[in-house]
């Protein structure tokens, strides 16, 4: 409102402000309203006159005032005196929400962001009352309806708001029809909408709620499934919803369907780096094929794999290139396709930054990038940084990026590795049970309750020990492992143990030097059976260039030593031995796995050989069999494990894997090792070393173990999972899955036959906990008849429990 002194329209008098004030403001500065308004003192207006009016909607524009006034306090021939009265909107003082249960409550609140003191308008109450809304429909409650009661608190210029909530029934989705689908079929029309669902008994994973938000974007993801079969004239014309008597909801969305196209001329412009028989070559688009402009975005520049024309460019340096398609009509059906290049200059890496990396030093992370400072920018090589920095386990994998930051200028660009750090060491105390084990005969060597205790930490220092402000609690960011751990169940097993690995040894070479000591002892409680092992290994590992740098080889040197009392199972009819066994194993991975906690694309093949002297020989007539077979122990032991990860859709993944064990002997006089054989069967868990066995798990079945009662010489283990993620975050990451998986275990290796197998499926879930690592639970079923020597059955219905690695 503005009050002034009888003035003529017509006749309008240019008058300098003389005097400017503010009255009514109780928490909102004067200056800050002056400078609003826009008026100042010795500022020209008119009166009557456009100024006074533009200042009072400059003011109102802001929101925060219920009411504004203009006064003319004195007016002169020349000058004016004015007041700006205001009046502030009162302030929030508090807020509830009556309808919705506590949990509801605290979600809403945090939803809708009103901070208490902060000026409460119209805008943020519709805001709010549309938010809630938002919500309840969201969780199925469709005929919800909002309302608020704003009155006065009781402290000055203050409101309280109460909003006040009617949920009404909870909605699902009973029907979707669609109109207009000619060529396509309404099944496949839904199959389409990934959020928005029939209610079926069967579909207990997917809720049939009716979100607006996420119905839009299925809409959309239909719109484009159409164009991506050729129909480019599809669209969504309209979609109707209504409540039925039933109390469930029912969906009508009207399509345009339109022709069907198809690609006719493919023609490059602008290229000249490389020629348009190559970049068709890489397009593989022909002409009569169905036009699908999802598959033309792909093969240009979205491929996840690689495959794309922009990979081409990109590998070799054109960071700045770009391709743009333009589609031409010709006739009925068919569309012409130019493709319009700009390769632009190639671009060098000029800096490397590193961000985010609160525990793991610089150089930790820059010796595993294949990105240097000089190097010509290479696409390829970022997706390999990226791939190798994850393999480390330090970074969470959903917030690890690389963001190019280029300078087209120079023809340089700044790559710039941002990434979070998760906890990746482990401090564990935990008690398991470790089944029963028997020797041949039956009788009772260890087992029961096992405890555990022990440290793990997998980015440890050396080289900080001597720093005292790097114990935080140990020295951490050299990516260094070093892992102690104590095991016992009392007198009857105690196991003691200690690793480390330097995994780039020197800091110069991807080359690994580590070590690791053990010592256990097992006694029985009821018998003399006695069986102590001090184990010493050196190990050393490189990363190959030939094939590729995929390719890592791996020695070991390693020391067994035993001491075996009344072990008839591994003596025969000895009452007791000295056993040693010196080997070398040689083991080569290739390793391309894109994540080390849930992989979604890649392959670890791993094919190793263990071996000792062949004693028997290079000792010729000095070698006693009855004196020497057991404290000499010669053998070669064959491995071989292979798996693979097939991203199906978004984050589900599809794993098979493949296991192979032989365990050989140089000499037909000599028996085979008694020592370091196979055990097939069960959850894998045994909770301690034994004899140098290796335990293969095999779901659905029981332990004891498929075949000899002493170990086998030879297994085969074939597994097919799928699984899906729940949870990808790094603090505890979890997923589900079905198995199938077949395997067996063969006594002699004439027997051996790696189809011949016990077959099992299944379900589970898995979760990872930085603190505990891999933990999961499974449920099998064997199907084949299997049992022990006692003649009991060990398929059928089992659930197995492991952690710390996959079965």
């Amino acid at each position: 409102m503005i009050w002034a002194q009888s003035f003529s329209p017509a006749d309008p008098k240019t008058v300098e402000i003389a005097g400017l004030r503010v009255k009514g403001n109780r928490y909102i500065d004067a200056q800050a309203i002056l400078i609003t308004s826009g008026l100042y003192l010795s500022q020209k207006i008119r009166l009557p006159g456009d100024e006074l009016a533009i200042a009072v909607q400059k003011l109102w524009r802001q929101g925060i005032f219920g009411d504004i006034q203009v006064w003319v306090d004195s007016l002169t021939q020349d000058k004016v005196w004015l007041t700006l009265q205001v009046e502030e909107r009162p302030r929030l003082n508090r807020f509830t929400i009556r309808g919705v249960n506590k949990t509801q409550s605290k979600e809403l609140t945090e939803k809708i962001g009103l901070v208490r003191g902060t000026i409460f308008t119209e805008a943020q109450r519709l805001n709010a009352q549309r938010v809630i809304r938002n919500y309840l429909q969201s969780k199925g409650y469709y005929e919800a309806e909002v309302s608020a009661q704003v009155e006065p608190d009781t402290a000055p210029q203050t409101v309280r708001v109460t909003f006040l909530v009617k949920r009404g029934r909870r909605v699902k989705i009973s029907k979707i029809a669609f109109v207009g689908l000619v060529e396509n079929t309404p099944a496949w029309a839904k199959r389409q909408l990934k959020e928005t669902k029939e209610q079926r008994f069967y579909r207990f994973w997917k809720r049939s709620r009716f979100q607006r938000t996420e119905f839009e974007k299925d809409l959309e993801k239909l719109t484009a499934a159409l164009r991506s079969r050729g129909y480019r004239d599809a669209q969504i014309v309209r979609d109707t919803v209504w409540l039925l008597k039933s109390g469930k909801l029912s969906l009508k969305i009207e399509i345009y369907e339109g022709k069907r196209y198809y690609y006719r001329n493919i023609v490059w412009e602008g290229n000249t780096v490389h020629d348009s028989v190559t970049l068709s070559r890489i397009l593989g688009i022909k002409r009569g094929e169905v036009y699908n402009p999802s598959l033309l975005e792909r093969r240009l520049q979205m491929d996840p794999n690689g495959n794309d024309v922009a990979s081409l460019y990109l590998d070799d340096g054109y960071l700045f290139f770009r391709a743009e398609p333009v589609e031409r009509i010709v006739g009925e059906d068919s569309v012409d396709l130019i493709i319009r290049i700009f390769e632009g200059p190639q671009a060098t890496n000029r800096r490397i930054l590193v961000e985010g990396n609160d525990r793991t030093r610089d150089r930790v992370i820059l010796r595993e990038i294949r990105t240097l400072p000089g190097d010509k920018f290479s696409r390829s090589a970022l997706i390999r940084s990226q791939r190798e920095l994850l393999a480390l386990g330090y970074f969470d994998q959903e917030k690890t990026n690389i963001v190019p930051l280029p300078d087209p200028g120079q023809g340089v660009v700044d790559l710039k590795y941002v990434m979070e750090e998760r906890p990746s060491d482990q401090v564990f105390l935990q008690g398991g049970w470790g089944g029963r084990i028997r020797d041949a005969y039956g009788n009772p060597i260890g087992g029961g309750l096992i405890l555990t205790a022990g440290l793990r930490f997998n980015n440890f220092a050396f080289s900080r020990l001597t720093n005292k402000r790097a114990w935080r609690p140990l020295p951490t960011g050299d990516g260094q492992q070093l892992g102690l751990q104590l095991q016992l169940n009392g007198r009857g097993f105690q196991n003691y143990a200690i690793n480390f690995l330097d995994p780039w040894f020197g800091g110069k070479k991807p080359q690994s030097l580590g070590f690791s000591a053990y010592y256990s002892v097992q006694r029985a409680l009821f018998s003399d059976y006695y069986l102590s092992i001090l184990g010493l290994s050196l190990d050393f590992g490189r990363r190959l260039r030939f094939p590729d740098d995929f390719f890592r080889s791996y020695s070991t040197l390693s020391y067994r030593y035993y001491t075996a009392r009344n072990a008839f199972s591994l003596l025969g009819d000895r009452a007791e031995a000295f056993v040693n066994i010196l080997a070398l194993r040689q083991a080569i991975e290739r390793s391309s796995v894109d994540a080390p906690i849930y992989p979604r694309s890649g392959s670890s093949i791993l094919v190793s050989v263990e071996a000792t002297p062949p004693w028997s020989y290079l000792l010729g007539s000095g070698y006693d069999v009855r004196r020497d077979g057991l404290r000499l122990l010669e053998f070669h032991k064959w491995r071989m494990d292979a798996q693979f990860y097939v991203r199906v859709a978004g984050n589900m993944v599809f794993a098979p894997r493949f296991r192979l064990g032989l365990l050989g002997r140089y000499n037909p006089s000599v028996p085979f090792s008694p020592f370091e054989r196979f055990f097939v069967g069960g959850d894998g868990i045994q909770g301690f070393n034994i004899d140098g066995r290796e335990i293969i798990a095999l779901r659905g079945y029981a332990s004891p173990f498929l075949g000899p009662a002493n170990g086998s010489l030879a297994f085969s283990k074939f597994t097919l999972e799928l699984r899906q993620p729940i949870s990808l975050n790094p603090a505890a990451t979890l997923w589900v899955h079905g198995f199938v998986e077949g395997g067996n275990a063969w006594g002699s290796l004439k027997a051996f036959n790696p189809l011949q197998l016990r077959r099992s499926f299944g379900v589970g879930v898995r979760i990872f906990l930085p603190m505990f690592g891999l933990l999961g639970v499974d449920y099998g079923y064997g199907i084949d008849d299997a049992r022990d020597p006692n003649g009991f059955p060990l398929g059928g219905s089992r659930f197995h429990f492991m952690i710390g690695q996959q079965l």
